[in-house]
């Protein structure tokens, strides 16, 4: 037979002047205290309270979560009132024949919990039906759902009372429902906030999701209460509140205010030996080829100042998501210091060289002279080269220039004329081919390392090119044009014709063609190959 658990009815209690009668003998409560068994009810109880713990947690992860479909969850106030509810109806159930004034009063705070459940859902998920339809600046302020929740609270929460007994009287209802409204938004030292969050959710002068800028601090909104307003700053990445009427009286720009695309601005200044027209050119080159950059949207170039050591540019664009704008004003810097390598010019700066000239004239040559030693090493390992002498190489190391290229930019574009072709001597490309012919996306198929030829095609039988290649980290390239290749080969017909075998069985090997086919494609090359020859040397197609 199995042994009950003993209740507290079974323990005596000890008063507190001395003696063995129980200290809530007399009392509303002595009839519970008496007879309810803790062994049995403690560990439901608990567990619903830690439940109701852990709704704050993920309240306030929902609160600053950013991705949007988390606005379709429920309130966590909402499970904190089902939390509630359960733990009135527990007990109103487990102690239905105790104490009649308390099971009344369970039973009260059951049927408003319950009330207060269905309000909330209902104005939460009615306010995101209008946030989907409309967008965050068509929706009533969120301070009117809470005045609305906070208004149903206080009419369910005095009719509970009212129609339970418990109070006597509309006035007496009236006043307990002032009471809760009251002691929901706070107390009077927080009206001055609950004023301002009333003005600025009114006029709209910034909503959830905005991007907004006052006294020094940047972030962008993701909440606004009674009392104020939360940031997030994206660069330290860190959570700003500050308090509503601190707001209402500051200076706001609202760089989301405009149009969901974000105006930034790059400052660079540039050498006075360089054209404003070819900067103007370099500055729209930088920007015109990134992902984040809107290019339907103006791009300017402004000739801003002649300053003591440079010529100073503002350079204006739009991006797409203003929580990407370090990075992209990093790239378009990036880009555009290659650019201005590329161009033979360099970043100036104000300060005074103290440096012997003829010193830094020998580490130049140095440098130079170890450069141009690693494009003939470079030069000689490919095999595409190989008829070539030692003497033909050297040449086109020491006459072509090494070229830099940043994260992200074209070294070949499918619209760019030159037909010149490339060593890559250090860094990765990606070769990409179009994806979609209607938007122009384009799809990686192959990555090309180190020490790796390309463009040789288009160089030496002055074919369009294929494919882009795009820098896939920083990467420096040997550039070898066309009319180099064309002086090489004009004094070479042998080394040309090795040339064109080599392509040839490259191309029929990764085609898989027969020997036939391998010897109509050389033989097509070589046609090819001499017509582009025939124009350098400026005869006719027909001759």
């Amino acid at each position: 037979m199995a042994r009950s658990l003993p209740c507290s009815a079974e323990l005596p209690v000890t008063g507190l002047h001395g003696g063995n009668m129980p200290w809530f003998q007399g009392s509303t409560f002595a009839p519970i205290i008496g007879k309810i068994c803790w062994p049995m009810i403690a560990p439901l109880v608990v567990l619903l309270v830690l439940l109701l713990l852990v709704t704050f947690p993920l309240g306030n992860a929902k609160s600053q979560a950013r991705d949007s479909r988390l606005r379709w969850l429920p309130s966590m106030r909402i499970v904190r009132l089902v939390i509630i509810a359960r733990i009135a109806k527990v007990v109103e159930n487990d102690f239905l024949h105790l104490n009649a004034d308390l099971t009344a009063w369970m039973g009260i705070i059951n049927t408003a919990a319950i009330s207060l459940l269905v309000l909330d859902l209902v104005i939460d998920y009615s306010w995101m039906v209008m946030y989907a339809v409309g967008g965050a600046r068509n929706t009533p302020p969120k301070i009117f759902r809470e005045l609305f929740f906070l208004s149903g609270c206080s009419v369910i929460i005095g009719y509970s009372l009212y129609s339970s007994g418990a109070i006597s009287g509309w006035g007496t209802a009236a006043g307990a429902s002032v009471l809760a409204f009251v002691i929901g938004p706070g107390t009077s030292s927080q009206l001055q906030n609950l004023a301002s969050g009333l003005s600025i959710q009114l006029e709209k002068q910034f909503v959830v999701g905005d991007w907004v800028e006052f006294e020094g601090l940047l972030g962008q909104v993701t909440s606004i209460s009674w009392s104020n307003t939360i940031l997030v700053d994206d660069l330290t990445d860190r959570t700003i509140c500050v308090a509503n009427s601190k707001i209402d009286q500051a200076v706001i720009i609202n760089h989301s205010k405009a149009a969901p695309a974000f105006k930034v601005l790059v400052e660079v200044g540039l050498p006075y030996e360089m054209r404003p027209e070819l900067a103007r050119e370099l500055l729209l080159e930088a920007v015109q080829s990134h992902a984040n950059v809107l290019l339907a949207r103006p791009i300017e170039v402004m000739l801003k100042t002649f300053n003591s050591s440079s010529i100073d540019y503002e350079l204006y664009f739009y991006i797409r998501d203003y929580a990407r704008r370090h990075q992209v004003l990093t790239d378009v810097r990036a880009r555009i210091w290659y650019a201005v390598q590329r161009r033979g010019f360099s970043i100036p700066f104000p300060i005074v060289d103290l440096r012997p000239i003829g010193g830094e004239r020998r580490l130049a040559d140095s440098e130079l002279a170890n450069q141009r030693q690693e494009c003939f090493a470079a030069l000689r390992s490919l095999a595409l080269l190989a008829p070539l002498s030692d003497k033909e190489l050297q040449w086109l190391a020491d006459s072509e220039r090494v070229i830099l290229y940043g994260l992200g930019e074209f070294i070949i574009d499918w619209h760019d004329p030159d037909r010149s072709m490339f060593v890559l001597l250090s860094g990765e490309c990606d070769v990409m081919v179009t994806a979609d012919q209607d938007d122009g996306s384009l799809r990686k198929v192959a990555t090309l390392l180190k020490g790796t030829l390309f463009g040789e095609m288009s160089a030496f039988t002055d074919t369009p090119r294929s494919a882009c290649i795009v820098a896939k980290s920083p990467v420096s390239v040997l550039k070898i044009s066309q009319s180099s290749i064309h002086q090489v080969f004009i004094k070479n017909e042998k080394a040309l014709e090795g040339i064109v075998e080599l392509i040839a069985k490259r191309e029929a090997g990764l085609k898989a063609f027969t020997a036939t086919q391998t010897r109509d494609l050389e033989e097509s090359l070589l046609a090819q190959m001499g017509a582009t020859l025939r124009r350098f040397l400026g005869y006719g197609a027909e001759d």
